[in-house]
């Protein structure tokens, strides 16, 4: 009876981490606090289903003629707890990251959560955004006006990336095109920018390479640092000096930096690592 009531739990435990879908979010908050209930939820199975486990070990260890099929059944238990166990862990230690210039995720283990356009604010807007967004390809709308209204505004991003020769950073011209922008996902639980490497640090993944990028000094809105990968693609038809939200390289200066082992007026690199 006792077998037969934790089988049929463990089952809905695996049933529901099945059955449920990624939650439906309006921001990155709701989407972490709802992902959060999700493990919870698991957790609370997983800890059921072993109490229930350490109870049927118990009572089978009294029995020292136990059926072949009870000892069955216990391992059927002991396994399906383990892919309880895994699926818990992998959701409880991913994590995402912007891939800022490019469309695709790495082939690491990677998953594509989604692609669009990188934007922002406009440089030259006072109280402006700081923050560089990564907005889909298909936006969903509630209640609007179609009419400008006296509100925040969001541009699209382009390369103000310009140099005596391009070509040695990155093989082609990129300067006034429109930058797109992908979400990605992995199983490894911290993310980490490192400006100034290329490289990352042992026991680290590598999940892509760039420059160090930023909005102009000179621009009227402040603006944050971001990886810009190394091998930027383009958005087609956008090469218009439409400006916007922009991407700077960031140049290194002397004085409080120390030097050596910055340049002054050396480009910086960055790259994005996971573990």
């Amino acid at each position: 009876m006792i077998l037969c009531f934790v089988f049929g739990l463990v089952l809905f435990g695996r049933t529901l981490l099945a059955s449920q879908e990624e939650p439906v979010c309006t921001s990155r908050f709701d989407y972490d606090h709802k992902m959060l209930q999700k493990m919870v939820m698991l957790e609370i199975e997983q800890r059921n289903t072993k109490i229930a486990l350490e109870e049927i070990k118990t009572t089978l260890s009294k029995q020292t003629d136990g059926s072949r099929q009870e000892k069955l059944l216990l391992a059927n238990i002991e396994e399906k707890i383990k892919e309880v166990e895994t699926a818990t862990s992998v959701l409880r230690s991913g994590n995402t990251y912007v891939r800022w210039g490019r469309t695709q995720c790495p082939e690491n283990g990677t998953e594509l959560v989604y692609k669009g356009y990188a934007g922002g604010s406009h440089f030259n807007n006072k109280g402006a955004s700081a923050n560089y967004l990564c907005l889909p390809e298909q936006p969903l709308w509630n209640v609007y006006e179609d009419a400008e209204q006296t509100a925040s505004t969001v541009y699209g991003a382009e390369y103000e990336l310009y140099g005596r020769n391009m070509n040695n950073f990155f093989g082609k011209g990129v300067a006034d095109h429109n930058v797109p922008c992908c979400v990605c996902r992995t199983n490894r639980a911290s993310i980490l920018m490192i400006p100034g490497r290329n490289k990352c640090y042992d026991g680290w993944t590598l999940e892509y390479e760039g420059y160090l990028s930023s909005g102009h000094y000179s621009h009227e809105a402040s603006s944050e640092f971001v990886c810009l990968d190394a091998k930027p693609e383009i958005i087609n038809g956008g090469s218009a000096d439409e400006n916007g939200k922009l991407f700077y390289f960031v140049e290194a200066r002397c004085g409080s930096l120390r030097c050596p082992p910055y340049v002054n007026g050396r480009e910086l690199t960055c790259v994005v690592c996971s573990k």
